[in-house]
């Protein structure tokens, strides 16, 4: 058997390959690592669950429905999609992460949805996820933002875990890479290294 991995597209998973990957991370330990991630954009959800599809529910297939959460001090779960693109890409690459212990997670547009505001958080939770369970992970963007963010990860981390930047440029056959204090001095100096 080979090593796990799996791809996120810039659409990010269906609702059906999400539940799929939900149903092995759900009460484990992994569920808290999901949680927290959902709480880098909204501090005060406090739960997550997927909701059976029945006609009145907010589950449908190939849809941002199924899953529920539960704010603080809130009466009635609300439906994630309601929360917006950003928290359905975290959802969807806190699970991912957590379901390629020892093998590849490669996202497309890692930054896709997600405010500025939470790039580093994202990147943080990515970094250490990934260290934790021994996970390689690739991804792209065209942010700036995505880019000086990692910079800030990479600042706090001690280079034992090493993070690159490859910089594909059209038509040269080889990707300029970009080690982790490179990346921290191209944001400092405002170079690109997209």
């Amino acid at each position: 058997m080979g090593e796990p991995s799996i791809f996120i597209a810039s659409e990010s998973l269906t609702l059906d390959e999400l539940v799929g990957l939900w149903d092995n991370v759900s009460l484990t330990p992994a569920e808290d690592l999901v949680l927290r991630a959902l709480q880098f954009i909204e501090p005060e959800i406090e739960r997550i669950a997927v909701q059976v599809a029945t006609p009145n529910s907010y589950y449908r297939s190939g849809s941002r429905g199924g899953f529920i959460v539960r704010r603080r001090g809130a009466e009635r779960p609300i439906p994630i999609g309601s929360l917006g693109d950003g928290m359905w890409r975290m959802l969807v690459m806190a699970i991912a992460i957590t379901r390629c212990r020892g093998g590849v997670l490669l996202v497309d547009e890692i930054d896709t949805g997600l405010h500025y505001s939470v790039m580093s958080d994202m990147w943080r939770l990515i970094f250490n996820t990934a260290k934790e369970l021994d996970v390689q992970v690739f991804a792209t963007t065209h942010s700036y933002d995505c880019v000086y963010s990692l910079a800030h990860i990479c600042a706090d981390d001690d280079e034992r875990n090493p993070v690159t930047i490859q910089r594909i440029e059209p038509g040269k056959s080889k990707a300029i890479p970009y080690a982790q204090n490179e990346i921290r001095i191209a944001a400092d100096r405002e170079i690109e290294v997209r």
